[in-house]
């Protein structure tokens, strides 16, 4: 599954209730289903275009009914 990260000068972008952190591990960064929605966010906390990078990444899919809840 396509998915797509923002990467800047201070790091990967990794929104969090409201506010932004960065990481160095694109891993941990904060992924989004859209390019236009990575670069929204990137704008919101006061990036310029020239400022960031919104990149695609792979991400293996997970099934939903590949998980088994026995209670």
């Amino acid at each position: 599954m396509r998915m797509y990260v923002v990467k800047t000068d201070h790091g990967y972008l990794y929104p969090f209730r409201g506010a932004v952190s960065f990481t160095d591990n694109e891993s941990h960064a904060g992924l989004f289903l859209q390019a236009e929605e990575a670069h929204v966010i990137a704008q919101v906390f006061g990036y310029t275009e020239e400022r960031y990078s919104v990149i695609a990444v792979e991400i293996a899919e997970m099934r939903q009914d590949s998980v088994n809840i026995n209670t």
